[in-house]
């Protein structure tokens, strides 16, 4: 077995933490160095001299020197070749998706094959970024699983009936444009395709735009492009498709908006677009991003955000949400999720923060203070005698792993990966109340310090031994699959024969102690908010501007 692995990358982003975190897990000793052209990757072979080279991530071509050394991740089926092999599948409908590990070679993906792995694609219009994140994520570590190990690599022959995959041009915005005229399912269909990017071209209000974050939105009797409806601070509603017998059509609506530089609000772009809004302002029934369940005496609420990123009104939805169900007579237990299609949570809404009207500084200050409100709902709620569990069913990082240390009871679904740091967003300092929650659950000063300053990703096997999550959920589960076992699960919790789980829990602070928490912490981030670092840092991420790893990752480090 391979006992020293560099990882080569375009950035150390999700796919390549996933790989991080399982290779550290194993014993294993990691290293992580950008991808960013050939002379880098020989360079860094030569420096690191590992046993194994995988590239979980690369556009960059493997120079020749590296050939057959070289692991690449390839997102696509045993022969499919190219770079929108996901694009493609999702644009055409196919049944069949996959992930491929194969040696770098000369062509593009015409490498040895390591390990192959099929899975059926959705039935529904699953977003391109969840595809990615979830299956094509899941079936990389089982290749991984034998790439570390004895493997024989198999030529790529097409002559073989098993090779099902083919070559595929790069899907180009002319290919899947939308065209108002098409049915709004097919619209839907185009953007998750593409969503979390490049995203889909498509025209509004006069104006090249690209659309994400797209959802069937009901009948209007409007002409297709027509903006008929929009929700503060979020999405916009969009006529779209032929006319039934009775004079209506479809509509959807559209969440963020990319013209260019980066995304922003739907309804923020529309406002800067054309200096208006409709009269119309949309009925939120068909598109809420925060809902509850109520099943006998568990309350779930879903706050499923847009790449994890929680603005302020989201926040104060989700506050509010939370207040409301703890508040119901027959509610014993609140649970807190993502809702597994998109994050957990990653804190506060950076591109929100970047184009706020009124600057920088004060998006921020509101911002934090209403993530705060949601953690402060949540304690509120277990002090009222209602439990409250955090279920991190998809990726977390800064306030949002840090925000479900503010439940009783902190469950994750295997297979993610959890960031508990902020210090890599230009110094910020962070708040949810961490300085209070974590040191019960990690009591070892130096231990802290390493977890918030060397920015290190944690798998939810990891973040469980440490004692930052208190229990794994079933691998496999999905969707309502999911909902029914954490429903069972909370019920279970609550039952009188489980005090021995209760004794274990860290004790609920006290009004004053999240008083003094809170504004010891408030103090020092909104003078981050004011530093030059922070103000850089937020222009490069939300410019997608290239940053430096973080330097513990470019070290080799075995297990935690």
């Amino acid at each position: 077995m391979s006992r020293r692995v560099l990882l080569l990358s375009n950035g150390f982003g999700g796919a390549t933490m996933a790989a991080y975190c399982w290779l550290r897990d194993r014993g294993i000793e990691t290293a992580f160095q950008p991808a960013t052209d050939g002379a880098a990757m020989v360079d860094a072979a030569a420096r690191y001299g590992p046993d194994l080279i995988f590239a979980p991530t690369l556009t960059a071509k493997v120079p020749e020197e590296l050939f057959g050394r070289v692991a690449i991740n390839h997102p696509g089926r045993m022969g499919d070749r190219g770079a929108s092999s996901i694009d493609w599948g999702r644009f055409r409908r196919e049944t069949f998706g996959g992930t491929t590990l194969l040696l770098a070679a000369d062509g593009w993906d015409t490498g040895d094959i390591v390990h192959t792995t099929t899975f059926r694609y959705p039935d529904g219009p699953a977003t391109k970024s969840w595809i990615y994140a979830h299956l094509n994520r899941a079936a990389m570590i089982r290749g991984l699983e034998h790439l570390v190990g004895a493997h024989t690599p198999r030529p790529l022959d097409y002559g073989h009936a098993d090779v099902l995959g083919t070559w595929n041009d790069v899907l180009r915005q002319g290919d899947c444009a939308v065209d108002w005229a098409l049915p709004a399912e097919e619209i839907v269909w185009r953007a998750a395709a593409r969503d979390g990017a490049p995203g889909v071209t498509a025209e509004l209000a006069g104006r090249q735009v690209r659309i994400f974050d797209v959802h069937p939105a009901g009948p209007t009797r409007f002409d297709p492009g027509r903006v008929v409806g929009w929700m503060l601070d979020g999405a916009i509603r969009v006529a779209a498709g032929p006319a039934d017998g009775d004079g209506t059509r479809g509509s959807v609506w559209v969440g963020f908006v990319k013209e260019t530089g980066f995304k922003q609000p739907a309804t923020w772009w529309l406002r800067d677009a054309v200096e208006h809004l409709p009269a119309q302002q949309g009925n939120p029934v068909s598109y809420r991003p925060v809902t509850t369940r109520r099943l006998g005496p568990v309350a779930v609420v879903t706050a499923a955000a847009y790449n994890g990123a929680w603005s302020t009104r989201f926040c104060r939805t989700v506050a509010a949400t939370v207040t409301a169900a703890a508040r119901r007579p027959e509610i014993e237990v609140v649970v807190l999720r993502g809702g597994g299609a998109v994050p957990f949570g990653n804190g506060v809404n950076l591109n929100h923060i970047y184009a706020a009207p009124d600057g920088v500084e004060q998006e921020a200050r509101r911002n934090i203070r209403a993530i705060n409100d949601v953690a402060t709902a949540m304690f509120q709620a277990r002090r009222d005698g209602v439990s409250v569990i955090a279920l991190l069913d998809g990726d977390a990082g800064a306030g949002g792993a840090f925000l479900s240390l503010c439940a009783d009871v902190v469950v994750a679904v295997p297979g993610r990966t959890f960031n508990y740091h902020y210090t890599g967003m230009g110094g910020l300092s962070g708040s949810e109340f961490h300085t209070l929650t974590l040191p019960p659950r990690l009591a070892d000063e130096a231990r802290r310090a390493a977890l918030l300053h060397e920015c290190l990703p944690f798998s939810a096997e990891q973040a469980q031994r440490q004692g930052l999550v208190d229990y794994l959920a079933p691998e496999g589960l999905a969707a309502s699959d999911l909902t029914d076992w954490i429903h069972e699960f909370a019920v279970n919790y609550r039952h009188p024969a489980k005090q021995l789980d209760h004794q274990r829990w860290r004790p609920l602070p006290t009004e004053a102690e999240l008083a003094a928490t809170q504004q010891r912490e408030l103090r020092r981030i909104d003078q981050d908010f004011a530093s030059p670092a922070f103000q850089s840092a937020l222009s490069n991420f939300v410019l997608k501007r290239p940053g430096k790893p973080p330097v513990a990752a470019t070290e080799f480090k075995g297990t935690y």
